[in-house]
């Protein structure tokens, strides 16, 4: 395989979207130090890589699926509209589409190895047992007819939800077999920021989805009532994290949290500015989105490590 193509399975793989994944399940194993417990870094890696190798999987099928839709998008971000590296014949500046099936076959494979050397070694508790099945089934289901989610309207629901809370309870549970409710404090306000990345990525690809069927929850619910929603859902998500106060949360841990709200203030106004009729700067409105959740993750995930 030569440089080119190994570039375009890169660019294929969307290596930005495996951040938050990596993010979370250290997040959750941070959680457990935080406890007392004592991590063991092979599980974590374990862990880490079948995060990885799933997520991957998940990112494969969507292209594939998704092909019929984006190969038309005129206003793909680094977050948003596919890859733009697949086509139905191979070429210089492009892979068969079947490339993204033989992605899949080899990462699903690689994490059905992490999960058999686990359990062969005893790590997988029912609790982590059970976030594994969720998580792998949630990302399979978005992609996968029939039900496909992605096109359901439901599917950047189930990816928050996944990312957001799911992630960081296998991390955890994966590490203690149990669970604790600094996961379920820490979990609902991240899953409502994923919430508010997902739908600000869905908006540059609002006339191709609709152009082409693709029934996403903005196509479902209506550009208008959508942007209320992102912008509420910023809001509610600090006024969360501000209420964590008063259930005993570490404020040590918590206060630094708050350093992201410039961004949510600035991402409500991008939004605000866009149905005000100004020219979509969509670009900035991902980007700020992608930044505002993954420096909110940080914040977490290195008050838990270095208390």
């Amino acid at each position: 395989m030569n440089i080119k193509k190994i570039s375009l399975y890169v660019r294929l793989s969307r290596p930005v979207f495996l951040l938050a994944g990596i993010g979370q399940i250290i997040l959750g194993s941070g959680i457990a130090r935080y406890l007392g417990y004592t991590i063991d870094m092979g599980v974590f890696l374990q862990g880490l890589f079948w995060i990885v190798f799933v997520q991957l999987a998940a990112t494969y099928l969507n292209e594939y699926f998704d092909l019929d839709v984006d190969r038309y998008n005129e206003t793909r971000t680094l977050f948003s509209g596919g890859s733009g590296v697949l086509d139905e014949a191979e070429g210089e500046e492009k892979l068969n589409k079947r490339a993204a099936l033989r992605g899949f076959v080899v990462v699903t494979s690689l994490a059905g190895a992490v999960t058999f050397t686990l359990l062969w070694s005893g790590k997988i508790s029912p609790a982590a047992g059970l976030f594994m099945g969720l998580i792998f089934s949630g990302l399979m289901l978005y992609s996968l007819p029939p039900l496909q989610f992605s096109r359901s309207g439901y599917g950047e629901i189930v990816i928050s939800i996944i990312i957001g809370a799911l992630i960081p309870y296998f991390g955890f549970s994966l590490q203690t077999g149990e669970l604790h409710r600094l996961l379920s404090l820490t979990g609902l306000p991240l899953t409502i920021l994923v919430l508010v990345f997902m739908l600000a990525v869905s908006f540059p690809d609002y006339v191709a989805d609709l152009k082409y069927g693709k029934k996403t929850f903005l196509i479902r619910a209506g550009w208008e009532n959508v942007m209320t929603v992102h912008n509420t859902l910023i809001l509610l998500a600090f006024l969360l994290l501000g209420s964590l106060t008063f259930f005993d949360f570490p404020r040590a841990i918590l206060l630094p949290v708050f350093i992201p709200i410039p961004l949510g203030l600035l991402q409500i106004w991008l939004m605000r500015q866009i149905e005000g009729g100004a020219k979509p700067n969509w670009k900035a409105l991902t980007l700020n989105a992608a930044v505002m959740i993954g420096l909110t993750i940080y914040l977490f995930s290195y008050g838990f490590w270095t208390r």
